[in-house]
């Protein structure tokens, strides 16, 4: 009951920081923006091959945040350099996205080659390796 009930609440938070993103873009910046919906994916696709290819969780969370900037600097570049309407750029790069990270997760070691999953049960995680030093 207790894991399902913290499963939830994970997932709850983790959609409410995309949410966040959405919100702040659309309200405060008035500007439409729907990359948020596949960098937040894309920056996950990237943590996770960095993670399985050896990497420290740290790391890898801060390269898919920069990852996941990158994505916004390019739907600002193709809105104001490529003139192109504020929805219409940010729908374009998050389908890009999606085909960006089925190719990101394609890279992933040889057993798992080309599947658009992979499997972290076995990867040390920030939790983990704080468990080791009796943090957690």
């Amino acid at each position: 009951m207790f894991s399902a009930i913290f499963g939830s609440v994970e997932q709850g938070i983790i959609y409410a920081i995309m949410a966040l993103g959405v919100y702040l873009s659309f309200r405060v910046l008035s500007f439409p923006d729907l990359t948020v919906d596949g960098s937040f994916v894309t920056g996950a696709a990237v943590a996770a091959t960095m993670i399985i290819f050896g990497y420290h969780p740290v790391f890898a969370t801060v390269v898919a945040i920069v990852i996941g900037f990158l994505a916004g600097c390019v739907t600002g570049l193709l809105h104001t350099k490529g003139k192109i309407n504020a929805l219409l750029s940010g729908i374009l790069m998050m389908i890009a996205l999606y085909s960006i990270n089925l190719r990101i997760m394609g890279l992933t070691s040889e057993n798992s080659i080309g599947k658009p999953n992979i499997p972290l049960l076995k990867a040390e995680t920030m939790f983990s390796s704080s468990n080791r030093f009796g943090v957690l």
